[in-house]
């Protein structure tokens, strides 16, 4: 990756002068504070501070640079302008426990619910039939976790099951219960 590249995440995002909030940390900040890892300050105003190994590579692999085994990721092109996507789910950097939690992103959570498109997924989102995103990343992309999306998926399924009109049945027996003729 080129300098540049690592010099952006190491700085904040830009701020609006409307905000009153307090600046965002950096991206790399951000990850070694979520890991508790101290980053030691750079000796030279003009330098970036040398992060720790397992807090750049936290980083990479949440952001989707970085397969779960430390390998970088083939590239991928996107088509049109816009964000880069990871191929797959990315790991949580701030996971605790055996499995890491895996954050599915836009192309992700449009395969895992079955839209055609993720056109379609952000029309559903900007309708209020997707839930809001469990987070937003180090790169500010919204994330869902896959216990939002199988609880999605499950309301759903209810719901559609109500909208469904019952059948009337044929009839009633002497103590009130509907039955239907074969």
């Amino acid at each position: 990756m080129s300098r540049q590249t690592a010099q952006r995440w190491h700085k904040a995002p830009p701020q609006h002068a409307k905000n009153k909030k307090p600046p965002l940390p950096s991206a790399l900040k951000k990850v070694a504070a979520d890991l508790g890892v101290e980053v030691p300050e750079a000796a030279d105003d003009r330098r970036d501070p040398a992060y720790p190994r397992r807090v750049v590579e936290a980083f990479l692999k949440a952001v989707g640079y970085m397969n779960p085994d430390g390998s970088l990721v083939e590239e991928i092109q996107q088509k049109g302008g816009g964000r880069w996507l990871p191929v797959r789910p990315t790991i949580d950097p701030t996971g605790r426990g055996r499995t890491p939690k895996l954050r599915y992103y836009v192309p992700h959570v449009a395969q895992e619910l079955d839209y055609s498109s993720t056109q379609a997924l952000e029309q559903a989102r900007s309708k209020g039939r997707i839930p809001d995103p469990d987070g937003y990343d180090e790169l500010f992309r919204p994330f869902w976790y896959i216990e939002t999306l199988e609880q999605h998926k499950k309301d759903r399924g209810q719901r559609r099951r109500k909208a469904e009109p019952e059948e009337a049945p044929d009839g009633h027996d002497e103590e009130g219960r509907p039955y239907k003729l074969l």
